[in-house]
């Protein structure tokens, strides 16, 4: 499970920022985990002190169950990422991740992930003509 949250986090690294790849879910959940990351634990803090400075005692559980949730969130969004980065490509994204391979003048893997797709996007990016993507 500790790997997942690591492969989530190097996929989030690796993944490109540019109008390319833009229509993908990653581009949005990437940036929306890094700022979980940053600020739901003040979140949670602030959640947790003003429920118990309002309602007291009598709703504490329920205080500390909602601040566990929020922090929570970051690590769901690695999770996620962690386990798409290992997901087989679908046979549009192979068929691109092989044009890629190809332009780039490198062997393509026999069972491409996504996390081998984001590699190779980023290297495109780097060193073919914007025409060729």
């Amino acid at each position: 499970m500790f790997r997942t949250f690591k492969d989530g986090q190097h996929y989030a690294k690796v993944w490109p920022r540019h109008a390319v790849v833009a229509a993908f879910t990653e581009s949005t959940v990437i940036p929306a985990v890094h700022m979980a990351t940053r600020w739901m634990p003040a979140l949670a803090v602030i959640n947790f002190m003003v429920q118990w400075q309002l309602q007291g005692q009598e709703l504490l559980p329920q205080a500390i169950v909602t601040s566990l949730f929020l922090l929570s969130l970051p690590l769901q969004g690695w999770y996620w990422l962690g386990r798409r980065s290992r997901s087989p490509l679908t046979p549009q994204l192979r068929a691109w991740y092989t044009d890629l391979t190809r332009k780039l003048q490198l062997q393509p893997k026999p069972e491409p992930c996504y996390l081998d797709l984001a590699k190779m996007v980023k290297r495109a990016l780097d060193e073919l003509p914007p025409d060729q993507h």
